[in-house]
C-alpha cells in the first residue's frame, strides 16, 4: 500500500482495500491533486485494447486511438505505452488536465462536492492505489506493465442487440451489407459513417495480436486483473488460448475475466465451463468472473438483444454457477429506454440468484426478535435460503451502466410517467431488498449496487421536466424511426413486446410527423 496513504486519510479495511466510502474518496481527491490537478493512476495501471483494429485507451471515457504498427514492431509493450499516451501521462505528472479526459473534469467542475469523477474511482482501486507513491516519481516517458487489461480481440458476435453496431458485433456488419445503414431524422447515419472501423477477422493475419501474444506472457504476472470483451470472446480462437496458457502458466494472484452474452452454442458454452472450472480447481487464477449482460426479461430482453433466447440465457447461467466453485457471476444491465418495463422483473430475478448462490458467514442475525448467536457453529445457515455455508462469498452481482449512445436509446428520452410508473418503483426495490442489520451483505443489493441505479434515476427525475427540449424532440422523431426499421430488418413487433411503451411510440410518431 502507498505510504501517503496515512498523510491523506486514507484508511484500508482488513484485507489492506481501501473501502469506497466518503471519506475514503475525499482522501483520494486529496491525494490525487496533491500530486498534481489532472492526475490519474489509470493512465498508467490500466488499459483497454480493440486488437481486432488496432485502437487502445486507459479507461472508457477517452476515445481509443490508434496504435501504431511501427512502435509495436520495435515495442510490443506500446499496446499500452504508445506515443500518444505517454504525452497524456506526461501533461498529468505536470499538473495540466488532458483534453481527452473531460468527462472527469466535467463531473468534478460543476460545483457538487458530493459527487466524484471517475478519476476517484479508477484510482482508488487496489491494484491503482498501491503503485501511486511509484508512479509519481516517473516522468511519463517510461514503459509500464498494466495492473488492469481489458483486451478485445475482435468483433465476432452471434447476437446484433439494438443499441450495438458494427464497431462490436459482426452481425451488424452483415445485417448492415444487407439493408445498408439506418437513416435517421437530422442526417443521423445510425450505425455508418466515419466511426466505423474495419475489423480483422478471425483467420487473417494481425499485427496487433502477434504483439498481444509477445507481450502477454510476462504482462500477466504483473496484472491484477485480466478481462477479455468482444464481440462475442467464447466465438473467438484467442479467449480459448488465453485459458490454455494460464493452465499451462498459472498466475495464482490473476483475477481472470470473460464477457459473454451466455447464448453461444452449446458446445462452446460446455467447454468455457469445463475450463473454467480447471483453472479454479488447479488453482491457476484466484478468482473467475463471468460478466454477462441482460437488461430485461423475456420477450423484451429477446427483442433488445436481438439473437438472444431468454430461458437459454437464464439455464445457461445456472449451469455456470451449478459446474463450478468460487466463481462470480456479474449482470452488465445497460440501462436503456427499453429497459423500463421490465427491469424491476429483471432485478428480481437477480435477487432470486442472490439468494440461490450468495452464501452468508455471519455470527449473528436476528429472528423473531431473538438474537442468536451462531459463532460456535462450523456453519452457519443462511437467514433467507436456509442454505449450510461455511464462509461469505459473493457469487452474483449486478452492475448498472447507462446507455447514452444511441441518444435515441437514452432513458431521458422517456416522459415523466413512464419513469415514476416503472423506474421509481426499481429502485425502491433495490432500497427494500437491500442490507439491514444482522444480514451480511452479500444476499441483498449492495450499496455501490443500488447507488448505480440512484444515479440514474436521479437523473431522468430531474431531465423529464424538461421533455420539451429540442434535444428530446428530435430523438423521440429517431426512436420512432429505428422501431420502424429494425421491426422490419429483424421481423419483429414493438407494440406486442412493449405494450407498456405503445402511447410512448404514438408520442413518438407525433414528433415525428410533426417535423
Amino acid at each position: 500500500m502507498a505510504k501517503t496513504l496515512d498523510d491523506v486519510g486514507l484508511y484500508p479495511d482488513e484485507q489492506g482495500r481501501l473501502p469506497v466510502n466518503e471519506k475514503n474518496k475525499r482522501s483520494m481527491k486529496k491525494l490525487l491533486n496533491r500530486t498534481g490537478p489532472g492526475f490519474c493512476l489509470a493512465k498508467w495501471t490500466q488499459v483497454t485494447m480493440h486488437l481486432g483494429v488496432g485502437l487502445t485507451h486507459s479507461c472508457h471515457h477517452p476515445s481509443p486511438h490508434k496504435i501504431p504498427e511501427e512502435e509495436i514492431a520495435q515495442n510490443p509493450g506500446a499496446l499500452h505505452n504508445t506515443s500518444f499516451k505517454k504525452a497524456q501521462r506526461k501533461a498529468m505528472l505536470n499538473g495540466h488536465r488532458p483534453k481527452e479526459c473531460d468527462y472527469c473534469w466535467r463531473v468534478e467542475d460543476n460545483g457538487d462536492n458530493t459527487t466524484f469523477s471517475d478519476r476517484v474511482y479508477k484510482s482508488i482501486d487496489t491494484f491503482s492505489i498501491n503503485d501511486h507513491d511509484d508512479i509519481a516519481k516517473l516522468n511519463g516517458d517510461e514503459n509500464v506493465y498494466p495492473r488492469y487489461v481489458e483486451v478485445s480481440f475482435s468483433n465476432v458476435c452471434n447476437f446484433k442487440c439494438a443499441y450495438c453496431g458494427p464497431n462490436f458485433s459482426s452481425k451488424w456488419v452483415e445485417d448492415i451489407k444487407q439493408n445498408g445503414v439506418i437513416k435517421l431524422a437530422g442526417d443521423m447515419l445510425f450505425n455508418g459513417g466515419d466511426d466505423v472501423q474495419q475489423h480483422k477477422r478471425n483467420n487473417e493475419d494481425n499485427p496487433y495480436t502477434d504483439a498481444f501474444w509477445e507481450w502477454f506472457p510476462k504482462a500477466k504476472d504483473n496484472m491484477h486483473t485480466f478481462r477479455i470483451t468482444g464481440g462475442e470472446p467464447l466465438m473467438s480462437k484467442h479467449t480459448f488460448k488465453v485459458i490454455e496458457h494460464l493452465l499451462a502458466n498459472p498466475n495464482p494472484d490473476l483475477e481472470f475475466a470473460i464477457n459473454s452474452n451466455a447464448g453461444v452454442p452449446d458446445k462452446l458454452w460446455l467447454r468455457f465451463t469445463a475450463l473454467v472450472k480447471e483453472l479454479i480447481d488447479k488453482k491457476c487464477i484466484k478468482k473467475f468472473i463471468l460478466f454477462t449482460s441482460a437488461e430485461a426479461v423475456g420477450d423484451q430482453c429477446d427483442y433488445i438483444r436481438d439473437g438472444m433466447d431468454w430461458n437459454k440465457f437464464t439455464h445457461n447461467v445456472k449451469y455456470f454457477l451449478d459446474n463450478t466453485k468460487d466463481t462470480r457471476v456479474t449482470f452488465m444491465s445497460a440501462f436503456n429506454l427499453l429497459s423500463a418495463p421490465s427491469f424491476k422483473k429483471f432485478l428480481e430475478y437477480v435477487f432470486s440468484l442472490k439468494q440461490e448462490y450468495n452464501s452468508c458467514n455471519i455470527q449473528h442475525w436476528i429472528k423473531d426478535d431473538t438474537l442468536i448467536d451462531l459463532g460456535k457453529f462450523e456453519t452457519v445457515t443462511n437467514p433467507q435460503s436456509e442454505r449450510p455455508t461455511k464462509k461469505s462469498y459473493e457469487r452474483v452481482g449486478i452492475d448498472i451502466p447507462y446507455v447514452r449512445q444511441p441518444e435515441f436509446l437514452d432513458a431521458r428520452r422517456l416522459t415523466k410517467d413512464i419513469v415514476e410508473d416503472y423506474l421509481v418503483p426499481c429502485l425502491d426495490y433495490m432500497i427494500s431488498h437491500s442490507v439491514f442489520p444482522g444480514w451480511n451483505d452479500n444476499i441483498a443489493f449492495t450499496a455501490n449496487e443500488i447507488d448505480k441505479l440512484k444515479r440514474i434515476v436521479f437523473d431522468l427525475m430531474i431531465h423529464v421536466r424538461y421533455n420539451d427540449s429540442p434535444e428530446n424532440k428530435l430523438n423521440r422523431k429517431r426512436f420512432y424511426q429505428f422501431v420502424e426499421n429494425y421491426d422490419k430488418r429483424r421481423n419483429k413487433n414493438f407494440v406486442a413486446t412493449f405494450p407498456e411503451l405503445k402511447g410512448f411510440l404514438e408520442f413518438c410518431k407525433k414528433e415525428s410527423e410533426n417535423d
